[in-house]
C-alpha cells in the first residue's frame, strides 16, 4: 500500500470522529448576566435616551427628558441591580412560593393570598394619584427590558436558586403583604382576648419569610428575615434625619437609594427596590423620612358557624396553589365575612374567626402613596399628599428650605362603635401633627453592641452551604454604636451636604463592587455623601450608561 493511502486510512475515521464530536457537543452556557453600568445599552418601551450616572457608592442618578422615560429607567436600573430580591419579594408576597420551594409552603401561602386587595383596580389606582397608575406602567416596563435578557442568561443567583425569572405586571405592585407584616396589631388582638394560639399562628402566617431547604447549617436567613425592624426620624434645627435598624442584618440591604430627575421631578432617597419613586428623602424644596406608629387597623371577631352553610352572608373564593414537585395544584377556599376573612375555625363549638384590617380597603398598597409625595414643595402639599398615604401607619417627619419642621401621622385608622363594629375612616386632621414645633422628633429605644453582640454579620437568604456563605454573606465586622443599616441626614439649607448609608451596598451581585462597599463604612460609622446638585452628581461620578430606544427592525422583502 502506498504510503500516502495508508495515512488517509488511519487519518480519514479519526476526521470523522472529531467532526461528529464537534456536531454533538452541545454549545457553551453563556455567561451569567451582570449589570452594564456604562457605555449604551438599549431597551424597549423608552422614548428618549436616559443618562444613568452612578456615583462612587453605587447610587444612580437618572436624567430623563419625560416622566414615563424616567420610570421605565427607574424599574429598568433597580432590575439590573436587585432582579432576584424583586423576584423573591414578588413571590413571597403574592403567596407563591410553593411554586419553587415546595410543599412546606403550601399553609403559608394561602393564608398570605387572603389578605390580598379584591376591589376595583380603577378606584385602586385613582387613589395613590391621577398618574400611578401610568409611573407603574412605565416602572414594570423598565424592569420587564432586563428580565427579557435575564431570561436568556439567568444571573446566578436564579441557577442557584433554580428558577427563572417572570415578567412582572403592573398589578404586581398592589399587593398587602408587606403593609400587613408592618401592621401587626391583630396579635395583640389575640392576646387581649385570650383567643387560641392557633389563631396567632394563622396571623403569623401571612408573609413569614422565605427560606431554602438546602443544607443550612449555620445559616439565619429566616430569622435574619424576620428580624425586628426599628426606625427614627427627626427634624432639628431644620436638618432631617431618619434611620431604620433591623436585629438581624441583611444582604442586599431591604432599600435601594436613587435619584430620579426629570420634567417637574427631581428627588432622591430611599425606596423598596420593587417600586417607583421615593419613599423617604428630599427633592429641591423639601425632605421627609418616616417611623411607625401605634395605631389600631385589625380587629379579630368569633363570628358563629350555622352547619353546611358557614358564617351568614359570607362569600367563599377558591383558588389553588401550584406546588414543586406535586402534580396537582393544592386547592383551598377563602371565606369572607361581613367582619373580614377567615382565618381560623373552631369546629368544636361551630365558630370562625374573622380578620378585618384596614389594609383590605382601596389604595391601601404599602408605600405606593410615595408617587405623590415626591412633587410636594411645602407643608400643606405635603399634608396634602399624605390623603394618599393609608400603608403601613407611619408618623411623616418634614423639613423644608425654608427652615420649618412638623410632622404629620398618616394611616388609615377606623372609626369603631362601641361594639367594635366600624363607621368609617379618621380624617388626616384627626391624626396627630404639628408644625412647627422646636421638634419634630420620632424615637425608638436605644440600644448597643454590647446588648446584641459586638460582631456584626449580613446574611443572604441563599447562603445555605458553604460555598454559598462565602459567596453571599457579608462579615464578620465590627458592629458600630450606630447600627442602623439604612439612614440619611438631609440638609435642606445645603442639598450637597446630605450623607447617607445603604449597608452592605447598593448591589445584590458579588461580582458588582458596590455589593459590600458600604459595609465597612458602616461598621467604621461613617456615612457616604448624597449628591443632589448637577456638579455635584458630576464630580462623584464614576460610571455613565445610556439607555436608549431600541432601534425598530426593518421589515424583511
Amino acid at each position: 500500500m502506498a504510503p500516502w493511502l495508508f495515512i488517509l486510512c488511519v487519518l480519514c475515521p479519526l476526521c470523522v470522529l472529531a467532526a461528529a464530536a464537534c456536531r454533538a457537543a452541545p454549545p457553551a452556557a453563556p455567561p451569567p448576566l451582570v449589570a452594564q453600568v456604562s457605555g449604551t445599552i438599549e431597551i424597549d418601551g423608552l422614548g428618549a435616551p436616559v443618562r444613568v450616572v452612578r456615583d462612587r457608592w453605587g447610587v444612580p442618578h437618572l436624567y430623563a427628558q419625560s416622566a414615563p422615560d424616567l420610570f421605565v429607567a427607574q424599574g429598568f436600573v433597580q432590575a439590573q441591580d436587585r432582579l432576584f430580591q424583586m423576584d423573591l419579594w414578588r413571590r413571597s408576597a403574592q403567596g407563591r412560593l410553593a411554586e419553587v420551594l415546595g410543599p412546606n409552603f403550601i399553609e403559608r401561602d394561602a393564608m398570605t393570598r387572603r389578605v390580598q386587595y379584591r376591589g376595583d383596580l380603577d378606584a385602586e389606582w385613582a387613589s395613590y394619584g391621577p398618574d400611578a397608575r401610568a409611573i407603574a406602567t412605565a416602572f414594570v416596563r423598565g424592569v420587564n427590558a432586563w428580565v427579557a435578557l435575564a431570561r436568556e442568561r439567568p444571573p446566578e443567583e436564579f441557577t442557584l436558586a433554580g428558577w427563572t425569572p417572570e415578567f412582572w405586571s403592573p398589578v404586581d405592585l398592589l399587593n398587602r403583604t408587606d403593609a400587613f407584616v408592618q401592621s401587626g396589631d391583630a396579635l395583640d388582638e389575640v392576646q387581649r382576648q385570650q383567643l387560641s394560639e392557633v389563631v396567632a399562628d394563622a396571623v403569623r402566617r401571612v408573609g413569614a419569610p422565605p427560606f431554602f431547604a438546602g443544607f443550612r447549617a449555620n445559616s439565619s436567613s429566616e430569622e435574619t428575615l424576620m428580624g425586628a425592624v426599628s426606625h427614627a426620624g427627626a427634624a432639628r434645627d431644620g436638618v432631617l434625619s431618619f434611620s431604620e435598624a433591623r436585629r438581624e442584618l441583611t444582604t442586599p440591604s431591604p432599600r435601594y437609594f436613587v435619584h430620579l430627575h426629570a420634567p417637574a421631578w427631581n428627588v432622591i432617597g430611599a425606596t423598596v427596590p420593587w417600586l417607583p419613586a421615593v419613599a423617604m428623602g428630599h427633592n429641591d424644596r423639601i425632605a421627609w423620612g418616616m417611623s411607625p406608629i401605634d395605631v389600631d387597623t385589625q380587629d379579630i371577631y368569633i363570628d358563629d358557624v350555622t352547619g353546611a352553610r358557614g358564617v351568614d352572608g359570607a362569600t367563599v373564593i377558591h383558588d389553588a396553589i401550584v406546588v414543586k414537585g406535586r402534580r396537582a395544584p393544592f386547592a383551598f377556599d377563602t371565606s369572607i365575612t361581613p367582619h373580614g376573612v377567615v382565618i381560623a375555625s373552631d369546629r368544636e363549638h361551630d365558630r370562625a374567626f374573622a380578620l378585618r384590617w384596614s389594609g383590605a380597603a382601596t389604595g391601601a398598597a404599602a408605600e405606593l402613596g410615595a408617587v405623590a409625595l415626591d412633587r410636594a414643595s411645602n407643608w400643606s402639599e405635603f399634608r396634602a399628599a399624605l390623603e394618599r398615604w393609608k400603608m403601613p401607619a407611619r408618623r411623616m417627619v418634614y423639613a423644608d428650605a425654608d427652615g420649618n419642621v412638623a410632622f404629620q401621622d398618616a394611616a388609615l385608622v377606623p372609626r369603631r362603635s362601641s361594639r367594635k363594629e366600624w363607621q368609617g375612616w379618621l380624617r388626616l386632621d384627626d391624626l396627630p401633627h404639628a408644625f412647627n414645633r422646636r421638634t419634630a422628633i420620632v424615637s425608638h429605644p436605644a440600644r448597643s453592641a454590647t446588648q446584641i453582640g459586638a460582631q456584626a454579620r449580613f446574611d443572604h437568604v441563599l447562603a445555605v452551604t458553604d460555598a454559598a456563605r462565602r459567596r453571599y454573606r457579608v462579615g464578620p465586622l465590627n458592629r458600630p454604636s450606630d447600627d442602623s443599616a439604612v439612614r440619611a441626614t438631609l440638609d435642606p439649607r445645603h442639598w450637597d451636604r446630605s450623607v447617607a448609608m445603604n449597608a452592605p451596598g447598593q448591589s445584590e451581585s458579588p461580582t458588582s463592587p458596590h455589593f459590600s462597599d458600604l459595609a465597612a463604612l458602616w461598621s467604621a460609622g461613617k456615612d457616604f455623601a448624597l449628591p443632589f446638585s448637577d456638579e455635584a452628581v458630576a464630580a462623584s461620578a464614576s460610571a455613565t450608561l445610556i439607555i436608549v430606544p431600541r432601534k425598530k427592525q426593518a421589515p424583511r422583502r
